[in-house]
């Protein structure tokens, strides 16, 4: 541990090491400009809504529904033919 202050304890070995810690830095800068530059995030793809249908008589929601309420009833002037029981 000695030989490692002496060696920090010279100034000119402090010199040096402060102009390669600013190097370092700057280099390191510049590589994470580059790569975000050539590389970047890719867009994130919003999904697209599901498709919904609902036959003669049912019902159909799609997405988020909060505080929705149905009410059912008979269907009037549709094109559905009435099923027998």
């Amino acid at each position: 541990m000695s030989s490692l202050w002496e060696f920090i304890s010279r100034k000119r070995n402090r010199e040096v090491l402060g102009w390669l810690g600013g190097g370092l830095v700057v280099a390191a800068t510049g590589l994470w400009a580059a790569i975000v530059y050539f590389f970047p995030p890719q867009k994130s793809v919003e999904p697209r809504p599901a498709s919904v249908q609902a036959d003669c008589g049912g019902v159909a929601i799609g997405g988020s529904v909060f505080g929705a309420s149905i009410t059912g009833g008979n269907t009037t002037n549709s094109d559905c033919s009435s099923k027998p029981k």
